[in-house]
């Protein structure tokens, strides 16, 4: 009889599917079944179109059960049907993400037969986030139980850590996408490209307050006052998008300023390939995979030190830059060193693009995955 490992996630996305595709070939080749199974097809804030085409892997969709969260655009999945789908499917191990209403069923679930269950996390700890009591307890409670850990980088490690979980169950995985699509797309798009000697800026995002898009307005008037052929692109929409437009006017700014609007995954590369400099001001952001396309397709980057991926992708000055965007004037003063030193910028985006081939590649992430999984297999009959 085969093994089988399952993955229950929230929603089918660009990002994920070239993942679990890819762990479905590795997992093949040990003569172990994936499953995945999703909470929902979509919901309102995703706007992506999913070719489920393009999936190799097995899987399914729960009943779309969710309940909104006050006026947010955050969904709580209730993952209706998991009990009954866990029991036809019988699974050895299955992997379910964050804290979410799967892994308290499968928490329930430990306490009678039931398959090893691994935590499947990205959350950290940074500036102005601090979890209540009540949360800190649920989330101690359920990684007392869980048979091991698969972490996005290292600043989700040490916050599995600080619950309890030992580093020695813990893996990374590094949280990451089809990076070799952007690298080849945006190669193939820089063949006979002509630049047009304007400046672009750079940033791609859904457009919430904690994105901290207003901070780039904040460099973008202190630099418009220095040069003037630049503008800054934004990639992305959202509740704030309003708001922001509102404010660049207010700024008087709005002509060094392009709002884009969301687009699709095919869609991106050109933007890469035009970009001089791709910024990521986020506030909050667990990881950042807008930071690990901007740098696979080899565009120098300027990234949050407060955004996940920052520690585990910039080696500041070598891979791209890591800053406060607090500070708008040291902002400034990369930028403008960026816009002024070509070549060398350049060559920092080149270093980017080989350190994301060699440490953030779907393989290495999913090589992450594996290693969790036969962890967890020695302990419960070694499934790989």
């Amino acid at each position: 009889m085969h093994k089988k490992v399952m993955v229950i996630t929230n929603i089918p996305n660009p990002y994920r599917i070239p993942l679990f595709n890819l762990l479905h070939k590795r997992l093949k080749r040990e003569g172990v079944q994936l499953k995945v199974v999703f909470a929902a097809k979509g919901y309102k804030r995703r706007q992506w179109i999913i070719d489920m085409k393009t999936t190799r892997f097995d899987c399914s969709f729960l009943k779309p059960t969710r309940i909104k969260l006050g006026k947010s655009e955050k969904v709580l999945f209730l993952y209706n049907g998991l009990f009954k789908e866990i029991r036809r499917e019988k699974p050895d191990i299955v992997i379910s993400i964050g804290f979410s209403t799967a892994t308290l069923k499968l928490w329930l679930l430990s306490f009678i037969k039931s398959p090893g269950f691994i935590i499947w996390s990205g959350t950290i700890t940074t500036k102005g986030r601090k979890d209540s009591f009540l949360r800190r307890i649920y989330r101690k409670v359920l990684v007392r139980r869980a048979s091991g850990f698969i972490a996005y980088g290292t600043r989700a490690k040490k916050y599995l850590q600080d619950l309890g979980a030992e580093a020695g169950k813990i893996e990374i995985a590094i949280n990451t996408t089809d990076t070799e699509y952007y690298r080849k797309e945006t190669e193939s798009l820089r063949t006979g490209y002509l630049d047009p000697g304007s400046e672009t800026l750079l940033y791609i995002g859904h457009l919430t307050y904690k994105k901290r898009v207003d901070l780039l307005f904040s460099a973008v008037q202190l630099l418009s006052k220095e040069r003037r052929g630049f503008k800054l692109v934004i990639v992305g929409d959202g509740p704030y998008r309003k708001p922001l437009e509102e404010l660049s006017a207010r700024m008087g700014i709005s002509d060094f300023i392009s709002f884009e609007g969301f687009r699709q995954k095919p869609e991106i590369p050109g933007y890469l390939t035009r970009a001089d400099c791709f910024l990521f001001p986020s506030e909050y952001d667990v990881w950042g995979l807008v930071l690990v396309e901007a740098m696979a397709a080899g565009v120098p980057c300027i990234s949050s030190i407060y955004a996940g991926a920052t520690r585990d992708l910039i080696v500041d000055g070598e891979t791209g830059f890591a800053m406060d965007f607090e500070d708008r004037e040291k902002v400034v003063e990369r930028i403008l060193w960026i816009l002024n030193n070509r070549e060398e910028a350049k060559k920092i985006g080149r270093n980017a693009a080989l350190f994301i081939k060699k440490n953030a590649s779907l393989q290495s992430s999913v090589t992450g995955f594996i290693h969790a999984i036969e962890k967890i297999g020695n302990v419960i009959g070694n499934v790989i």
